[in-house]
């Protein structure tokens, strides 16, 4: 298995917003279902942002470059959501698919140290409780990467285009290198 980029919700958008979606074509790109559900198939629904509309048109183009997992809390979502169509969602239930996922794919691929893709403080505050190893990497972070490898001009003129359209999006360049604890054998 080659190394996985795993975006969350937030990070996808502002890629949209910057007209930025193209940088995924680099990577071998994995979504959780609950992360599909939060961003691409909002394109499906009469009141969807740009965004949301953006991400839609850029799957169904990209499809075989992007994965979608299916994990144990969307499967749950799923339940709740059968029994009670207008169930409200929790918060944060897009970084809980992403442990499980990772979770997953410790017991499935133990070697895999997947790239996780974020822009909140969620993994910011719990980014050590995750399933190791991983890499947690902010969408500011990853522009400069793409900066770095010419992918793109200028980080600096893609954070403003996103945050043009996005005004609150998580903004600081945060690199987590999340490694095995001492002893756990990995």
């Amino acid at each position: 298995m080659s190394r996985l980029l795993i975006p969350d919700a937030g990070p996808l958008f502002s890629l949209a917003a910057g007209n930025l979606l193209e940088l995924l074509a680099r990577f071998n790109v994995g979504i959780t279902d609950v992360v599909r559900d939060e961003t691409i198939n909002r394109g499906n629904r009469a009141d969807a942002s740009v965004e949301a509309e953006l991400l839609l048109a850029y799957y169904n183009q990209n499809a075989s470059n992007i994965q979608t997992f299916p994990t144990q809390v969307g499967a749950n979502l799923a339940a709740l959501r059968a029994g009670n169509p207008a169930y409200h969602t929790p918060p944060n239930l897009g970084e809980l698919s992403i442990q499980s996922l990772l979770i997953d794919l410790q017991m499935s691929h133990p070697g895999a140290n997947p790239v996780i893709l974020f822009e909140d403080h969620w993994f910011l505050n719990h980014g050590t409780l995750l399933t190791k190893p991983c890499t947690l990497l902010s969408t500011q972070a990853f522009l400069e990467y793409a900066e770095s490898k010419k992918w793109i001009a200028s980080a600096e003129l893609a954070r403003q285009a996103i945050l043009q359209k996005r005004p609150g999006a998580y903004g600081a360049s945060k690199t987590i290198l999340n490694a095995p604890h001492p002893g756990s054998g990995r």
